[in-house]
C-alpha cells in the first residue's frame, strides 16, 4: 500500500467532532476542515492509500465511487497547494 500523500512536518493537527482544525508553523495559518476534508486528513495522517481513502468516504458519507474520488483529488489538490502536505 503506497501512501496517497504525506502531510508536512509544519503542520499541527486537532481533531474535534467531525472536523479538523490545521495549523501551518511556518506561516501561522489556521485552516478549519470540514467533515469530509477531516476524514481524507485523517485517512492521509495514517498512511492510507487512494483506494481506501475512497472507501473511507464511501462509507461515511452519501457518495458514490467516482464522486468520492473525485472529491479526494480536489481536496488533497488544495491541501498540497496551501503547503499541507509534503511534495
Amino acid at each position: 500500500m503506497t501512501p496517497l500523500a504525506k502531510v508536512s512536518p509544519d503542520i499541527l493537527s486537532a481533531h474535534l467532532e467531525g472536523e479538523a482544525v490545521l495549523l501551518h508553523l511556518g506561516t501561522k495559518a489556521y485552516f478549519k476542515l470540514n467533515a469530509t476534508a477531516a476524514a481524507i486528513w485523517k485517512g492521509i495522517e495514517a498512511g492510507e492509500d487512494e483506494d481506501t481513502l475512497v472507501a473511507r468516504l464511501v462509507g461515511g458519507f452519501e457518495v458514490d465511487e467516482d464522486q468520492a474520488r473525485t472529491e479526494l483529488h480536489r481536496t488533497v489538490a488544495d491541501l498540497r497547494e496551501r503547503g499541507m502536505l509534503a511534495s
